[in-house]
């Protein structure tokens, strides 16, 4: 059934199949969407994703060129796009476990199996509309809720994301995409990943040190190392130009401890294990403080004493 309230509201479809692409349009013009972009290839897809706004998109897993899934990904970590809350949903054909793990880890709303009917469409897609899962932010993800194990953390908070189709469908500008609500959600999104790598420092660094030179534990160490200067690159990416941008210098010194350890085989030396202590345990000190209260005491002369030790 059309339905009204849709049609302020905008569409884009990727899919490589041109029938699917034609009926699967024509459904979402027959819910009410005043608008639908259909794409048949990833670069027309990215191309239409940098030059316009939409409300919902609908990428079929099967499209040719580079993994939907990744570009999903992309989205939500605002690589590409210019709304990294947008309403996503996947397309599937095959519907084996790795392949539908994959596409929620990829952070899509949801995911629908192919063959699909147009009543399973609109029913799906009114669902982001009347209830849209709050998203979560963990190390390597952020998008709804469908996890069932979040990795690295054993407690998620919840947010709520802007949501440009409900906004226009239901009449609530205050929950649009606006340029400024984005900004407002993604500092959310930056104030969480700053939380959970600067606690992932710690909990990675002591793990490290109980490891010690243990021959059968090296490929465990090294990955733990591996993960840790990730997380560091991200999180300095983060920091920089920001009112945390001093703790860059300490961001630059675990990375240095990190890249020696990585190549070594033998057990840690005194002061590096000092350092892969004391360092982590500053930048959370740092990024702790500074966000949750401007009043608390910050001890630079503390922390820079530990970048003096780590450059020796």
């Amino acid at each position: 059934m059309f339905d009204h309230r849709f049609q302020p509201a905008s569409a884009l479809l990727l899919d490589s199949q041109s029938s699917m692409r034609y009926n699967t349009r024509v459904a979402l013009l027959n819910i009410g969407f005043g608008e639908v972009e259909a794409v048949s290839n990833h670069s027309e897809f990215m191309e239409r994703l940098e030059k316009k706004h939409f409300d919902l998109i609908v990428g079929d897993s099967r499209s040719v060129g580079e993994d939907t899934c990744d570009l999903i990904k992309q989205i939500r970590h605002n690589a590409i796009g210019h709304n990294p809350f947008v309403n996503v949903i996947v397309t599937l054909w095959d519907a084996s476990p790795d392949v539908v793990h994959s596409t929620i880890d990829s952070g899509t709303d949801d995911l629908i199996i192919r063959p699909m009917s147009n009543a399973h469409l609109r029913d799906r897609v009114s669902g982001l509309v009347a209830a849209r899962k709050p998203f979560i932010v963990t190390s390597d993800y952020i998008g709804p809720e469908r996890r069932q194990i979040v990795r690295g953390m054993s407690r998620v908070s919840q947010m709520v994301v802007p949501n440009s189709l409900q906004a226009k469908v239901e009449n609530k500008p205050e929950l649009d995409a606006t340029p400024e609500n984005i900004k407002h959600a993604l500092q959310a999104v930056n104030d969480r990943k700053v939380t959970i790598y600067t606690e992932l420092f710690l909990h990675h660094s002591s793990r490290i040190l109980s490891l010690g030179a243990d021959p059968s534990k090296l490929q465990e160490r090294q990955e733990l190392i591996k993960d840790m200067l990730s997380m560091n690159e991200d999180l300095e990416h983060r920091i920089l130009g920001s009112e945390f941008n001093h703790v860059a210098a300490f961001c630059d010194a675990l990375r240095d401890l990190l890249r020696r350890l990585l190549t070594s085989n033998e057990d840690l030396k005194e002061q590096e294990q000092e350092l892969l202590m004391q360092i982590p345990f500053a930048i959370h000190k740092a990024c702790k403080e500074l966000r949750q209260s401007a009043d608390l005491a910050f001890d630079i002369q503390d922390l820079t004493s530990i970048l003096k030790t780590a450059s020796q």
